[in-house]
């Protein structure tokens, strides 16, 4: 397919769809708004749930490129701070007693060339963890604390963070303002397709408009993928080998205690998977995620119920999502690239939901096919996606296998599932040396410091010795921690409550907005 590329056609909202309509208008369009015409339609009969969702590191720089003020974006998407994940009950102590750990988005450092973490294990910290002794994240967490401060400028703070959100209040957000930059919206249900003898995609036959001729199409179909799976016949790679959690409850609740946010995501395991705890300003974000191969719907339910106790309304009653965990083999195929639930979905757990879509769409405007269709790039376009799903496959799949629990299902999914090699081998390396740069293959989302954060909190490096330990010096450990507690002491003095900084974002604000340039730098 060698024409010239003016038009690309969407099909499907949600935050997939919108979020790829906005970045491509504002990368492709930056100069000329007229340059490229996008265009969504939305089927009108498919609900949008307003689940709490979280996000990566990075979304922020998201929102910059978007030219979204994050002040108006957080009061608009109902949005609070996070600042780490927390995982609870996914490793019970020698005593049987399960543990909670932190994976924060600071890393923690280097002393003399070598990871802080080579002098922790060698010398400790008077019983604090790496990251208690190197960061406030912890703290900040605990304490309810917000990552900025009052009246800071848009999206600059003292501590890492990215956002927690209602999903169904961004993608409308979203639309609005693509609507503004000259997205065209249909709302219209996507009857069948027709394709030209090569295959591709010439039209869409539309339940109002009819016949409706395209170039290029991405396909936010959701779970169904209708265009990329169904139309063009695309294998799914199943992941089920790999993850067992299949079905997913979401059930919103009242905050127990709304002037104590804490900012991060939590994940607490149960007996057949694990409920996650999304804070948004006006609720809590919960529901079960769990493998239906040991648990039945009701059953989950009533497990569910149970954990979350009196909070969860009389009145509830919450759908039943079923999954499909896994991928479909090339992301883009023809003239067709899918993104969000109908390329892939990669189970809730770490928040990658909204990054492979934001990183599908970002791909898809360096290879746009501007003067027409061109392998190299499609092949590259497909190597880079399979490169990012697999990365989040063999984080996912490592914090899943290393739990120590003994239920059925958490016995399950270490011992019958497939384990990708390239995690097995980094788990036998460290076994006997402390992670490193090279060991990760990944260079998008997770790198070694989360494998590091993770492995710690379930005291897999529990070696008296490591290779490397004799080249460190016990004075300049001390030098760091003798200035960090200080410093860190200081962080926490000064910032706000979570809540305080919430309340201030929703007061009435005067002035211009402040415009951001687009930054092409990945």
């Amino acid at each position: 397919m060698s024409e010239r590329i003016n038009t690309v056609t969407i099909v499907g909202g949600g935050s997939a769809g919108w979020i790829t309509a906005l970045v491509l208008t504002t990368m492709l369009n930056r100069v000329d708004k007229n340059r490229i015409k996008i265009t969504l339609i939305e089927s009108p009969r498919i609900p949008n749930i307003g689940v709490g969702e979280g996000t990566v590191t990075g979304f922020s720089r998201l929102l910059r490129q978007l030219n979204i003020d994050e002040a108006e974006f957080m009061m608009k998407s109902d949005a609070t701070f996070k600042c780490a994940g927390r995982f609870k009950g996914w490793h019970v102590d020698s005593n049987g007693k399960p543990t909670t750990s932190y994976n924060p988005f600071m890393e923690g450092g280097f002393v003399d060339g070598f990871q802080t973490y080579y002098y922790h294990q060698k010398f400790g910290a008077g019983g604090r963890s790496l990251i208690q002794t190197t960061q406030p994240t912890i703290e900040l967490v605990e304490r309810g604390l917000s990552p900025k401060l009052i009246g800071s400028k848009p999206y600059d703070a003292l501590v890492p963070y990215t956002y927690h959100l209602n999903a169904k209040a961004f993608s409308d957000q979203l639309a609005s303002i693509a609507k503004q930059r000259g997205v065209e919206y249909i709302q219209d249900e996507m009857l069948d397709l027709e394709q030209d003898e090569g295959g591709h995609i010439s039209a869409l036959k539309l339940e109002e408009r009819g016949r409706y001729p395209v170039q290029f199409v991405v396909d936010c179909t959701g779970f169904r993928g209708r265009i990329l799976q169904q139309a063009l016949g695309e294998p799914f790679l199943d992941y089920s080998k790999h993850l067992l959690c299949d079905r997913a409850i979401p059930l919103p609740v009242p905050h127990r205690n709304a002037d104590h946010i804490q900012p991060c995501t939590t994940a607490t395991t149960l007996s057949s998977g694990w409920v996650f705890n999304v804070p948004l300003q006006s609720r809590m974000g919960t529901g079960y995620i769990y493998s239906s191969a040991h648990k039945s719907d009701d059953e989950a339910l009533h497990e569910l119920k149970q954990h979350l106790g009196d909070i969860v309304p009389d009145d509830a009653s919450p759908p039943v999502i079923r999954m499909n965990i896994g991928r479909v083999r090339n992301t883009w195929v023809k003239n067709c690239v899918a993104c969000g639930l109908s390329a892939g979905f990669v189970e809730p757990l770490e928040a990658t939901a909204i990054y492979t879509i934001e990183q599908t769409a970002r791909n898809l405007s360096f290879y746009f096919p501007e003067f027409g269709i061109n392998e190299k790039a499609v092949a590259k376009f497909n190597h880079l996606m399979d490169e990012q799903y697999r990365e989040v496959l063999d984080f996912i799949v490592m914090i899943y296998y290393t739990s120590n629990r003994e239920e059925p299902f958490w016995k399950s999914a270490r011992e019958d599932i497939q384990v990708p090699d390239t995690l097995l081998d980094n788990l036998e390396l460290w076994k006997h040396y402390l992670p490193n740069a090279n060991d990760v293959t990944g260079r998008y989302l997770f790198n070694y410091w989360d494998y590091y954060f993770i492995l710690a909190g379930r005291n897999y490096f529990d070696r008296e010795h490591y290779p490397g330990e004799n080249m460190l010096r016990k004075k300049s450990w001390d030098m760091v921690l003798n200035r960090a507690e200080p410093a860190i002491a200081d962080i926490l003095r000064q910032l706000p409550s979570h809540t305080d900084y919430l309340k201030s974002v929703r007061k009435p604000r005067t002035g211009k907005k402040m415009l951001y340039s687009v930054n092409y730098k990945q």
